[in-house]
């Protein structure tokens, strides 16, 4: 009669495992995010609780952002002339790659697709966002559970991992380099990337 038990106990463990693993999941990636006519493109680097944003175009003076969830800050790395700025981290610095997305009250699956070579479910979901109900498509891998693109429904938003690599991600990656100096920046310097 307690065999079973340890058996459901077991496949529980296995599951809520498997879950936390994918919400620490290493990667690397190009990242587009579109808003109306604005694009957005950086290298995305991912480690459990910190991410590195390498941009096409410089965002607020940026070419880099180091988001460390564990220090809550981001530091914003000026290359061009050799400086950072440690600032708290912005919403739009956050990187969610969770299946599920930020107030979603259902989903629908859609179908099974293949996207940049993943096999991938698409869904219909409906989210929450301050009150306002807006419906999304997303591809989600079957693999790693990883949101691979993500397309409001009226089409004018969207956000696409392309050329993903799940691999771990060296830790010096999310370290400041040590060759640069704090900042001393106007304030039009300051303002935050719009993604």
């Amino acid at each position: 009669m307690w065999r079973p038990w340890i058996l459901i106990g077991f496949l529980v463990a296995i599951a809520v495992g498997e879950r936390q693993e994918a919400a620490a999941l290493d990667f690397s990636a190009d990242r587009i995010v579109k808003n109306g006519s604005s694009v957005v493109t950086a290298h995305v680097n991912a480690k459990a609780d910190r991410w590195r944003f390498e941009f096409t175009h410089p965002q607020g003076g940026a070419s880099v952002i180091i988001v460390r969830v564990d220090r809550q800050s981001s530091w914003l790395i000026f290359s061009k002339h050799r400086q950072y700025l440690e600032v708290p981290i912005a919403s739009d610095h956050k990187l969610v790659v969770s299946e599920t997305m930020e107030g979603e009250i259902s989903r629908e699956l859609v179908g099974d697709e293949m996207l940049q070579g993943y096999p991938t479910e698409l869904f219909e979901v409906t989210v929450n966002e301050g009150g306002t109900m807006r419906q999304y498509y997303r591809w989600v891998t079957k693999a790693h559970r990883f949101p691979l693109k993500t397309v409001s429904k009226q089409g004018q938003w969207s956000e696409e991992f392309r050329r993903v690599v799940f691999t771990e991600q060296s830790p010096y990656l999310f370290e400041l380099p040590h060759r640069l100096d704090p900042a001393v920046t106007p304030e039009s310097m300051l303002t935050p990337p719009q993604y």
